[in-house]
């Protein structure tokens, strides 16, 4: 996890609501190192508890210290325990910045100003890093305390910086800031080289001296001739030539000493679990009447500097200009030459366009000629060609059909051939079905015969019985015996029966041709029964 830097001016503990507020409760708060957890806001209490991310976590049980395997520190997760354990404890892994800000230091020429000073520092208590203890944590919690720290590196910090500042004077006091390593062998090698101006800082000055090689490249094009000594003074303008050497030094002595501040609170805080990671100068304050005499030096150096480099701009526009007339007049001359040797040039140009063109149309005639030639040659060659193809066309043509006539006369001789046999085949068919059918045909009727027989004497059955039950049904019907008996008896009575409506009818209809011919079957034997219907008599 990476961690990061929180700058404060003040070191301070306090209770939080609970674990799970603690990154909130850090983030907002930078002065916060240790915070005092409470178990749970709820009205019940949890088996189980959580130690969040970036923390040393402390647990106790009714006040005493717990162990996680041998170590005061617990491991970030979910751990479970009964509700009486908790924890008690929390530090931030994080490097903290601490500003003191050290106020009345007097310098060498007993000027007062101000310097605040910053203190990156840590707990030394990740197990995973050399040189760090887990022991180290509960020693800053119950030992050293957040206070007690804080009140230590504000004594042991404005001691050294009372002391940093009695040493320069009030000239060299911005010149006491803390510096990387390639700065800080830069301004080495310039104060040991020698050179009067290269005790500036190399990295602020970086862009002034690239200005310069740039400003010597234009002196070059315009031929103005300027010494480096010239063109160094009309930029960083006149002044004390140990101003840089003593700068440089004052820089250097700035950055050995705060590494010497940062080695002694080491010696001083690690023993209490605690590192110092760097000591740095934020900031040195001087009296305004001071800083205004250091600001008017500087303006002066600036407006003199601003002058010779406007009369030189002033001098380098005027030669300019003057080289811009000169290039352009020989701009002209020399476009001058340019057109006529143009002219000159198109007019051989031409010509040699027209002895090209005479050329291109004897070239393009002699090339018609050979394609007439060509043409007419290869014409006469696809006739011959053509003509061949069309013999040779017709031949195969001919052969062709000749051919085909052969093989449809052998197909149609076939074709005739299976027609008559296929002919022969189905007659043979059809009659052997045909026998096969009347046979059947036979033997049913011999089988339906005595039925056809049983059947018609049936029928003949029921119409004698549907005859008589229509001469039943028939009132007007008289049935007479020839012998009389009883038949002859049940007919008079039925005629009896019938008498009123037998006198309904005529006497002259009574003896009609078809009554007369009854009884004259009846007299001769011929009838068995005579059936009188009203006058109508039947034999």
């Amino acid at each position: 996890m990476a961690q990061q830097s929180r700058a404060t001016t003040t070191i301070m503990s306090r209770e939080i609501s609970s674990v799970g507020d603690a990154n909130r409760e850090f983030g907002e708060d930078t002065s916060l190192v240790v915070a005092f957890p409470h178990r749970s806001c709820c009205g019940y209490q949890a088996f189980f508890f959580t130690i969040p991310e970036g923390f040393y976590a402390l647990v106790t049980r009714h006040g005493a210290r717990v162990d996680f395997n041998g170590s005061p520190v617990w491991p970030s997760g979910l751990h479970f325990g009964p509700p009486w354990l908790k924890v008690s404890h929390l530090v931030t892994k994080q490097s903290m910045v601490f500003n003191t800000p050290v106020k009345g230091c007097k310098t060498k020429d007993n000027v007062t100003v101000a310097i605040d000073m910053g203190i990156v520092f840590r707990v030394m208590g990740d197990a995973d890093k050399e040189g760090d203890d887990p022991e180290n944590v509960y020693k800053f919690v119950h030992e050293v305390t957040a206070i007690g720290l804080q009140k230590q590196m504000y004594d042991a910090q404005a001691e050294a910086v009372r002391a940093l500042a009695r040493s320069v004077a009030h000239t060299e006091v911005f010149g006491l800031r803390k510096t990387s390593h390639e700065e800080l062998e830069g301004i080495q090698n310039s104060l040991f080289s020698g050179s009067s101006h290269g005790a500036t800082v190399p990295n602020e000055m970086s862009a002034w001296e690239t200005g310069v090689e740039e400003f010597k490249d234009e002196e070059k094009l315009a031929d103005v001739s300027l010494s480096d000594d010239e063109g160094e003074k009309d930029l960083v303008g006149e002044h004390d030539e140990l101003d840089p050497i003593e700068a440089g030094f004052n820089v250097e002595t700035g950055s050995s000493v705060t590494d010497a501040m940062m080695a002694r609170l080491n010696r001083q805080f690690k023993p209490q679990g605690v590192e110092i990671l760097d000591v740095f100068i934020t900031e040195i304050k001087l009296p305004d009447e001071i800083q205004q005499q250091m600001s008017q030096k500087t303006m002066v150096i600036s407006q003199n500097a601003e002058q010779r480099m406007q009369q030189k701009y002033d001098l380098l526009t005027l030669n300019q200009e003057e080289a811009i007339k000169t290039l352009k007049q020989s701009h002209d001359e020399i476009k001058m030459e340019a057109l006529e040797d143009g002219k000159y040039a198109v007019l051989i140009e031409n010509l040699k366009l027209k002895h090209n063109k005479a050329e291109g149309k004897r070239v393009i005639n002699n090339i018609e000629c050979q394609m007439s030639i060509d043409v007419g040659a290869v014409n006469a060659e696809s006739d011959l060609t053509v003509q061949r193809i069309r013999d040779e066309t017709h031949l195969e043509t001919e052969r062709v059909r000749e051919e085909a006539k052969a093989k449809a006369g052998i197909i149609e001789v076939e074709a005739e051939t299976q027609e008559m046999k296929t002919n022969a085949e189905a007659e043979f068919k059809c009659a052997e079905l045909s026998a096969k059918g009347e046979k059947a045909i036979f033997h049913a009727e011999g089988v339906s015969a005595p039925m056809n027989r049983a059947l018609n004497e049936q029928l003949t059955s029921l119409k004698k019985l549907k005859a008589q039950q229509s001469m039943a049904n028939n009132g007007q019907l008289i049935v007479t015996g020839t012998s009389g008996g009883e038949a002859a008896n049940r007919l008079i009575l039925a005629e009896a029966a019938l008498k009123d409506h037998a006198q309904t009818i005529s006497r002259g209809q009574q003896r009609e041709r078809s009554a007369i011919l009854s009884e004259i079957a009846v007299a001769s034997g011929k009838a068995q029964i005579r059936l009188n219907i009203g006058s109508d008599q039947v034999a």
